[in-house]
């Protein structure tokens, strides 16, 4: 599971650094609006401002889980999963680390580009603010919410902290 997830970010990331405004011509655009708005602080961070450049949202067998993968034009990458536990209907709080019926934990992952560094939550929380149909395209869902989450290094040098939003994020379902 970990290098399948893996391998999403590493897609995400090849997207950002191969796509342009003039390669978009005959395709919608990867995201008009900023889909995730974020600021980092502490580690390596300087009250860093996240805003993404592209995102995808992917659902488990049988919507089990959700991914939220978002990269920023400066290769900088946060995800989020969420497991089953409670749904994801709006007004649900995940909490990060906790582990639902199918052992598949929720977690939030900050990468940063430079210096490469990745922070794995410890504490927080996403709030599923709303989750509806999309009300003009078939099979297509939209989702919204906002987090909190502290965040440490593997070897627990560098603590951050992410706080923000994501806004009506299209998946499908």
């Amino acid at each position: 599971m970990k290098n399948l997830h893996l391998l999403k970010i590493f897609v995400l990331v090849l997207c950002i650094t191969s796509c342009s405004d003039d390669d978009n011509d005959n395709s919608p655009p990867l995201n008009d609006n900023p889909g995730m708005v974020a600021t980092i602080n502490g580690g390596t961070f300087d009250d860093y401002n996240f805003t993404d450049g592209t995102y995808l949202v992917s659902t488990g067998t049988n919507g089990s889980t959700i991914s939220i993968d978002i990269a920023d034009t400066s290769g900088n990458q946060v995800t989020l999963f969420l497991n089953g536990t409670g749904g994801f209907s709006s007004g649900t709080v995940k909490e990060m680390g906790d582990m639902d019926s199918d052992n598949f934990i929720t977690y939030g992952l900050i990468r940063q580009s430079n210096p490469q560094l990745s922070y794995y939550s410890t504490t927080g929380n996403v709030t599923i603010t709303e989750n509806r149909t999309h009300p003009t395209e078939t099979g297509i869902k939209i989702i919204s919410g906002t987090f909190n989450i502290s965040a440490n290094t593997l070897d627990n040098a560098n603590t951050t902290v992410l706080v923000g939003s994501f806004t009506e994020l299209e998946y499908e379902d």
